[in-house]
């Protein structure tokens, strides 16, 4: 309990510095990765999934039941150890479960080599009189696209983010907000990069789950902050969120620790897809929990101790200490 106890009465505020340079140390070595590893490009520093890269994808469904593992040992006998498998209901619009397996790009000998072990092993059904087994080859171009759609979404939901917490609070709390939004953002990117963990579709996916996350964490100390900006007005600004955070901390620690049980199960025990999902969501939240406290919070304190009242107080402060 004495551990919790001077969490409670830790100078949060005080110690602004520390918490900005631990994030800048940890950003700068993602970022320097991401240019080392993209030959100073750094959108090309991580490592792409087929979803982000040209290759062939199979969308096929069998007679016979199959496995992952199954359909992965055909694909490792002629020499795919590297494409991506994944179990789909309904597929080709059937009520067939099937898979969708994504390869680099084959040749069309290669496609008819790759077509015959599937149907010689597990015999490919058919719907309608025609065997479902549908084949498209993409090229780099697409993959170009899904990068610059994935990024326009998370533009447009910081933009989003930007004027809720605007209306909601005022914009010096946007401003703090946003801060700890690109901070987890770039984090984990960093982590990506300095990993080479493979970034898929089910990776954009998590990251703008973190920002949801993120911003709800964030929300419940401003909450805090604004309730007590009344209580505490004869406070300097920073002692006062100092006390804001301390009332709110059990919540965050609770809700931290509550949402990492689930994500930490599906990164254990889930299939690939959800594997990749939960790494990137617990990468996301810690580091969520943290700039909720560390970043937006000091950010919004920096500004709002700008302001002329403000000033007073904490003149005022440093007085009676002196």
């Amino acid at each position: 309990m004495s551990f919790f106890r001077n969490l409670y009465g830790f100078d949060y505020m005080g110690h602004k510095k520390w918490w900005f340079t631990i994030s800048a140390v940890i950003i700068a070595a993602g970022l320097l990765s991401l240019f080392i590893k993209g030959g100073g490009n750094p959108v090309q520093g991580l490592n792409y999934g087929l979803e982000f890269q040209e290759g062939t994808r199979i969308s096929v469904a069998f007679e016979q039941t199959a496995t992952l593992a199954d359909v992965r040992v055909v694909l490792g006998e002629l020499g795919y150890e590297s494409a991506q498998i994944q179990e789909t209901p309904n597929v080709a619009g059937t009520t067939l479960k099937g898979f969708q397996i994504q390869t680099p790009t084959l040749s069309t000998q290669a496609q008819g080599e790759l077509r015959q072990a599937l149907d010689e092993t597990f015999t490919i059904a058919e719907s309608g009189g025609s065997p479902i087994f549908n084949l498209e080859t993409v090229g780099a171009t697409f993959g170009r696209q899904v990068v610059s759609s994935s990024l326009k979404a998370m533009a447009i939901a910081l933009l989003l983010i930007l004027v809720y917490v605007t209306l909601r609070f005022q914009w010096k709390f946007a401003v703090g907000a946003i801060a700890a939004e690109i901070h987890d953002v770039l984090i984990v990117i960093g982590v990506y990069s300095l990993t080479g963990r493979e970034v898929t579709t089910a990776t954009i996916a998590a990251i703008l789950t973190i920002l949801g996350y993120s911003l709800y964490d964030t929300v419940i100390i401003y909450d805090r902050i604004r309730e007590n900006e009344s209580r505490y007005s004869r406070l300097p600004y920073g002692d006062m969120v100092n006390i804001s955070i301390a009332q709110t901390l059990t919540r965050s620690m609770n809700t931290t620790l509550t949402t990492l049980l689930p994500v930490l199960c599906l990164l254990f025990f889930g299939g690939a897809t959800l594997k990749n999902f939960a790494f990137a969501l617990l990468i996301g939240i810690l580091s969520g929990a943290y700039s909720s406290i560390f970043i937006a919070s000091p950010v919004t304190s920096l500004l709002k101790e700008r302001e002329p009242q403000q000033r007073k107080l904490k003149i005022a402060a440093q007085a009676k200490q002196s």
